[in-house]
């Protein structure tokens, strides 16, 4: 997402809050899925008409007025305040007042985030540290998490919240070998989104004694592959989803599912954050959806 800006210009101390929101949080807000109208909209700077929260037995004041309020179902699901890249998003008054922002009655919000153009922080109300805590420099090795929680769509669907292990670790722990293949004739996906060029992924549940989510990453000639197998309006679904922002198709809301066969090979990378682990598996081959057959692990 930011392959083409230079995070040294945050050097610059004329680069403050106001860039900060037009440089990074904009694209990102954009790839998340948000717009201006609809049941998934952006407030932006929401004054509160009672601006006091009960903290306690005490009153408190809530001093600041977020830059974004983002709504799901018509209702506020987090909120996000940019700061200046001088400024602490972690262990700083910034993180208390956004926190009573975000509880407050006429709020109630689930979550809130803070970014100051170095790096993002995201909380849960209910959690004293960060749910999620990155360098936007990295925001590629987060963006698969961080999407699952915050696009408004894939929240609404609860069962994508409640998170499976991860199948990679899993078998991973279980003393799985350097290379080892994961080969599935009847992939059930409802997800398929690009984190970047040439980089795809979608995802599905793998059944047995742990349910387990697992990953898949795939290039560009493996997408072209995929686009070959799938049912013409699939295709053209998928094609034109992808082709702009947010790069992603949900079919959550419809019968629909993207159903295809996969070989794939384990990464020999792990990828963490402060929720979660896991390790995705690189697409070798899509093949046609065969009815009726299960994974195979050798």
């Amino acid at each position: 997402m930011f392959e083409n800006f230079d995070f040294e210009v945050l050097q610059d101390p004329q680069f403050k809050e106001d860039a900060v929101r037009e440089e990074i949080i904009l694209p990102l807000i954009k790839q998340l899925g948000y717009t201006l109208t609809g049941n998934s909209k952006i407030i932006r700077s929401k004054s509160l008409v009672h601006p006091y929260v009960a903290i306690g037995s005490k009153q408190r004041k809530v001093s600041i007025v977020p830059d974004y309020v983002f709504y799901s179902d018509n209702k506020p699901f987090w909120i996000l305040d940019a700061k200046s890249p001088t400024e602490d998003i972690i262990k700083s008054k910034h993180v208390e007042q956004a926190y009573s922002y975000a509880i407050h009655p006429e709020i109630r919000a689930e979550l809130y985030a803070l970014c100051n153009g170095r790096e993002f922080a995201l909380f849960e109300v209910r959690k004293f540290e960060p749910i999620l805590h990155f360098k936007l420099e990295n925001i590629a090795e987060h963006w698969n998490f961080l999407f699952r929680i915050l696009n408004p769509e894939v929240k609404a669907n609860p069962a994508l919240l409640e998170y499976n292990p991860d199948y990679g670790i899993y078998i991973k722990k279980g003393g799985a070998v350097e290379d080892f293949k994961f080969l599935a004739l009847a992939v059930h996906s409802k997800f398929i989104a690009k984190v970047a060029d040439n980089q795809y992924t979608t995802m599905t549940v793998v059944s047995g004694d742990i349910d387990c989510m697992v990953s898949f990453y795939f290039d560009e000639e493996r997408y072209q592959q995929l686009l070959s197998i799938l049912p013409a309006h699939l295709r053209d679904l998928l094609k034109d989803g992808l082709r702009r922002m947010p790069y992603y198709v949900s079919l959550d809301n419809c019968e629909d599912e993207f159903m295809f066969g996969v070989s794939s090979t384990i990464s020999d990378k792990v990828i963490e954050n402060n929720e979660e682990s896991y390790i995705p598996f690189v697409v070798d081959e899509f093949m046609e959806y065969l009815h009726n057959k299960f994974p195979i692990e050798p």
